[in-house]
């Protein structure tokens, strides 16, 4: 985390998500794709605290 004046930080991670799928509710099957380099999702978000010190996500 980077902390960007009293109310501002930023934040960066990576998450595997080759183990999440869809799930049909209909017929019960799972809609899974194999895994590939674009498995990995880099995320930068941007935090604001609020008013009352609340840490909120603000962008992505």
């Amino acid at each position: 985390m980077t902390i960007s004046g009293d109310n501002g930080a930023y934040v960066t991670y990576c998450s595997d998500e080759s183990k999440a799928y869809i799930k049909n509710k209909k017929t019960g099957k799972d809609d899974r794709e194999p895994e590939t380099a674009n498995s990995y999702v880099l995320y930068s978000t941007e935090l604001t605290r609020n008013a009352d010190g609340v840490w909120r996500t603000t962008d992505v």
